[in-house]
This record gives C-alpha cells, sequence and structure tokens, in this order.
C-alpha cells in the first residue's frame, strides 16, 4: 500500500485546495515540518510575529479562498488565536496547523519549554482546549494510521463551515507514514446539494413574494461576501432590475454603476433617502445579512421581519420561518425561474444621489469627508482596499465607486481587532499577485492601529507587491475619542516619524513617502501619474484633526455610546 508521511500528505492537501502559500513563524516544534513546504511545491512566507502571520492568513483567505498558518505550540499558537478568532467570527477559511513536542516528551514526566511547566497525561492539551471556542474542527495527530482521515475530517468541516480549523502535529508524528490512497479521493469543495422538492418549494415562496411587491429591494451584506456568492448577487441585481443596497461589510462586493444603486445602509447612519427606501420596503432580498452593531448602526436599522427574506449560507429565513436550504443553490434556482418567468417589474432609477457628500467644502486644512469622496475618485479597476477598524472602515463605504466596476474592499467589521487590516494585507495582496487578480493594492490605515501590527511593513516590502498605504494621523484613537474620553490620555499614541517607515522596513528597495496636509495637497497627489501607477510601495500621511470624523462615524460612535450607557 502507498505511503507518505503525514506533514507531506496535509500539504499536499493544501495544495489541492489552491493555497500557494504559507505563513507564519519556525519554531523548533516545527522546524522539521517546515522542510516540507517546498518539497509540495509550496512557498514559505515567514512574518514577524504570530498575530501578524495569522492576519496575514486571513487576507490571503478572503482572495484565494483558503488561507494557511504555521506557529509553534504553546506561545506560537497562543498568540496566533487573535487573527484566528476574528477569521471564525468573519467566516474566513484558515488552517491553523501547530507543530507539537513528540509523542514521548507529551507523556514523559519532563518540564517541556513552551508548556504550563506541568507534566503528565492531558496537561499538553490546554492550548488545543482552548482553540476549540474559535474553530469549528480541531485535531491532533497522534497516530499515523489515522491522520489522513482527520486531516480530511477537519478540512472538509473547514469547508463546509466556512471558518478556521486546528491541526496539531508532533514533531515525530510528521514523519511517520500514512495511507496516501486519501489524497486520490478530492475534498468537499462544494456544500452538499438541497434537496430538489424543499429547495422548489422555498424558492416558489420567494417568487409569491416578489411578484406580489411593490417596492422590493435587494441589500448585499457580509455573508455573500464569506460564501463567495457574489456572482449570483450581481445576477439577481440585473435580472430583477431591483433597487439596491450594500452593507458596509458588503462594500465593493458588487458594482455601483448601475442606475439601480441606492446605497450604504447602516440604520441611523445612512443617508435618509437611501434609509426610507429600505424600511419602507414591503419585499426585502437580503442576501447575507449579519447584523452586528458596527454593520447596523449599533442595531438601529429597522427593516421589517415580516418583510425579509434572509439568505444566509446553509438556511434561508422567509418571514423569519427557517428553512435549512443552501443559499448559494437556492439563489441559482431563483435565477432560473426568473428567466424562464420574468417578473411583471420595471426597472426603475433611482431618483436620489446615493453619496450626498461626494462633493465636501474645502477647507484650509484636509478634512475627513473631503478625504473620502477624494478617495473614491482616486480608486479604479482592478483596485483591492483594505481598510482598518475604527474611522477607515466608517470613511471607506462613503466612497462612491459609481465610476467604476471592478472594486474590492473588506474590513473586520465584525471581530474589529485594531491593527487587522496591516497585517492582512499582507496576505490578500500576496494573493492577488498569485492569482494576477489585484492591479493596486491599497491599504488605509490609522497611525493608532498601525502600531499595533507595523512590522508587517516589511513584509509589504519585501513580498514585492507595491502596496499603497494611506495612513491616517488624526492624534490618536479619534473614534475611540468619539465613544468616550474625547481628552483622556488613554486616547493618545506615540508620535513616530512616519516618513521614515519604509525606509527602516525596507532600506533595500525603492519606496515613497509623501505628506499631505491640505486638500490641494491631496488633489495634486491622487492625479499624479507616477504615484497612480503604483510602481513602488508608497506612504501617504494624512494630517487630519483629531476631533474631525467621516459624519458617519460621529452618528454611529454616539450611538454606541448611548448603547453603553444603558443598564
Amino acid at each position: 500500500m502507498s505511503e507518505i508521511l503525514v506533514g507531506a500528505y496535509l500539504f499536499e492537501r493544501l495544495k489541492q485546495l489552491g493555497v500557494k502559500t504559507v505563513f507564519g513563524v519556525p519554531g523548533d516544534y516545527e522546524l522539521m515540518l517546515l522542510d516540507l513546504v517546498p518539497e509540495a511545491g509550496l512557498t514559505w512566507r515567514g512574518n514577524p510575529n504570530e498575530l501578524n502571520a495569522g492576519y496575514a492568513a486571513d487576507g490571503y483567505a478572503r482572495v484565494n479562498g483558503v488561507g494557511a498558518v504555521v506557529t509553534t505550540f504553546g506561545p506560537g499558537e497562543l498568540s496566533n488565536m487573535c487573527g484566528i478568532a476574528g477569521a471564525y467570527t468573519e467566516f474566513v477559511p484558515i488552517v491553523h496547523i501547530v507543530g507539537y513536542p513528540t509523542e514521548a516528551a507529551q507523556h514523559g514526566n519532563n518540564i517541556m519549554h513552551h508548556s504550563l511547566g506541568e507534566v503528565g497525561d492531558g496537561k499538553f492539551d490546554v492550548f488545543h482546549k482552548m482553540s476549540k471556542y474559535i474553530t469549528c474542527a480541531t485535531t491532533v495527530l497522534h497516530d499515523p494510521k489515522t491522520a489522513a482521515t482527520e486531516i480530511d475530517r477537519v478540512l472538509n468541516a473547514m469547508l463546509h463551515y466556512s471558518q478556521p480549523v486546528y491541526i496539531g502535529v508532533p514533531t515525530d508524528v510528521a514523519f511517520l507514514k500514512t495511507p496516501a490512497f486519501n489524497l486520490q479521493v478530492p475534498l468537499e469543495s462544494v456544500l452538499p446539494a438541497n434537496n430538489l422538492t424543499f429547495q422548489s418549494h422555498v424558492v416558489e415562496k420567494i417568487r409569491g413574494l416578489m411578484d406580489a411587491a411593490s417596492s422590493p429591494i435587494i441589500i448585499i451584506d457580509g455573508g455573500a461576501v464569506r460564501s463567495r456568492v457574489l456572482a449570483e448577487a450581481k445576477a439577481l441585481i440585473e435580472t430583477t432590475g431591483y433597487p439596491y443596497f450594500v452593507t458596509s461589510m458588503g462594500k465593493g462586493s458588487v458594482p455601483e454603476n448601475l442606475p439601480t444603486f441606492g446605497g450604504i445602509y447602516g440604520g441611523m447612519a445612512s443617508f435618509p433617502e437611501t434609509k426610507k427606501a429600505i424600511e419602507s420596503s414591503d419585499c426585502v432580498l437580503w442576501l447575507g445579512n449579519y447584523p452586528s452593531d458596527f454593520n447596523t448602526g449599533e442595531f438601529t436599522e429597522s427593516v421589517k421581519e415580516e418583510v425579509t427574506i434572509d439568505f444566509q449560507r446553509l438556511f434561508i429565513k422567509i418571514g423569519g420561518i427557517r428553512y435549512d436550504v443552501k443559499m448559494k443553490y437556492v439563489l441559482e434556482a431563483l435565477l432560473a425561474n426568473l428567466h424562464q418567468s420574468p417578473l411583471d417589474y420595471k426597472m426603475k432609477a433611482v431618483t436620489w444621489e446615493p453619496y450626498p457628500l461626494n462633493n465636501p467644502p474645502r477647507e484650509a486644512h484636509l478634512t475627513q469627508d473631503y478625504l473620502w469622496a477624494a478617495l473614491g475618485r482616486y480608486f479604479r479597476d482592478g483596485d483591492f482596499v483594505i481598510a482598518e477598524t475604527g474611522t477607515s472602515a466608517y470613511g471607506i463605504p462613503s466612497t462612491s465607486l459609481k465610476h467604476i466596476k471592478n472594486v474590492q474592499m473588506f474590513n473586520q467589521t465584525v471581530f474589529g481587532s485594531i491593527g487587522f487590516a496591516t497585517g492582512a494585507a499582507v496576505g490578500a495582496f500576496v494573493a492577488g499577485k498569485e492569482l494576477g487578480t489585484i492591479k493596486r493594492g491599497i491599504l488605509v490605515t490609522g497611525e493608532g492601529s498601525l502600531q499595533l501590527t507595523v512590522q508587517a511593513f516589511s513584509d509589504l516590502i519585501r513580498h514585492e507587491v507595491n502596496p499603497t498605504v494611506f495612513l491616517l494621523n488624526n492624534d490618536g484613537y479619534t473614534v475611540e475619542r468619539l465613544i468616550h474620553g474625547m481628552e483622556a490620555s488613554y486616547n493618545t499614541v506615540p508620535t513616530w516619524d512616519y516618513g521614515a517607515l519604509f525606509q527602516a522596513f525596507g532600506p533595500k528597495f525603492k519606496t515613497k513617502y509623501h505628506l499631505v496636509k491640505t486638500p490641494d495637497d491631496l488633489d495634486a497627489l491622487l492625479v499624479d501619474i507616477e504615484f497612480n501607477a503604483a510602481g513602488c510601495p508608497q506612504i501617504v500621511e494624512l494630517i487630519l484633526d483629531k476631533h474631525d470624523a467621516p459624519q458617519s462615524v460621529k452618528t454611529a460612535t454616539a450611538a454606541v455610546e448611548a448603547f453603553n450607557k444603558k443598564k
């Protein structure tokens, strides 16, 4: 019977899933395992720390489909947990591989480094147990005879739920043999089909609500992005002709250049005409609804459940009644139904401006509202934009993309770990380079968030993805100031020389720095031909007043503070 090393089997499976790059930090319990990475035809891209590695794997998975990160037992895996928890929350499939001490060491009577200083059976399982709360499946490969089956079980769970998994690999077990035959059996990379009778019933109910509606709409939310149904979402928008909207978490998921695009919905953080159109609708097709606080204007959305068709990855709710059918297949069946029997609905262009603040006044100094409007005009087809938690995550949704068809964006709307965007940019831009799908990689972050994960600049530079970084310098944590503590010392951050960072983290590479203080500075830079070409890593420091924020931030943070004061 043909056999293969356990470690080699694992990396071959990752290769089959389309993974080309593995992130992580080398540690002695995994060093030999890492020797197998290039043998599988994969590229090892080490990171400055495990937190950045986890964020990089997240960004990579959002672009590539699946990501992978390797850490060592104990300190390494614990440092990576924040990244894995965010991926779990936002349905990002990552394989977290942990190099373990040998089987003998785990069952012996000696205190091993990276452990909790305890000995005996079960004492090496503590970190594994912790990870069970932030993954959809876990395993530690103690037995090479069952290793292939265990790896497949866990990877199939990851593919089914679109969430991270944990695989512990003891140093010695990685080089023992396991059956290779399983590699000939494809992993379950597509969801099981729906029961066709049940699916037909659901489609019929949806179609009935659509036919009876006088003011139907479509909302594209974060769950549609994470469940990879954007092709179906675009087809539904075009086939129905319905007015359509996106949430903050859904920004950049579908083109905004159709006359039926109505704006960004986030409850009280929405513009009035957008809010009115959605909340007065008598049929809401909500694809991937993710009703978190920051995605809903602190739960200020007001969409009636009885008129809502809530499409989720593994189920659909119609008027609050749950049907266990997968969103992707229901959308495919609904589209087929609509093509066979077209709607008696005439497309109407929206009568309002989705971005009423797109031409803000010019002040002597650069303002938030001016910045976001200008960035919208700067974006072009092929851009991939990653926005940091905080001001950037609120500002980016207010950038108009009505003039272009293909700009992709994401931020960590739900988990909201500041510093995430810079680390995630490494993985996302690397994946885009491998796939040839990203023309310009753009990171928008604040100086407070950047200081948590700034080491990722070294990876952005050395992997030659030529990022353009817009750094908002507003003298501290503006969003947190607006929530509470406007002048409190805990909302300040150390002063850095941001113009020197790229040179410090990539002294052998050509890099550029630009300082922007006024609207004139920004306008001149954003039309500069060389700057737009993004031929090398470039950082733009944007000087903003610490009390200034996009209008959506002011509205939402006021709601957050009010919510936090409730008893």
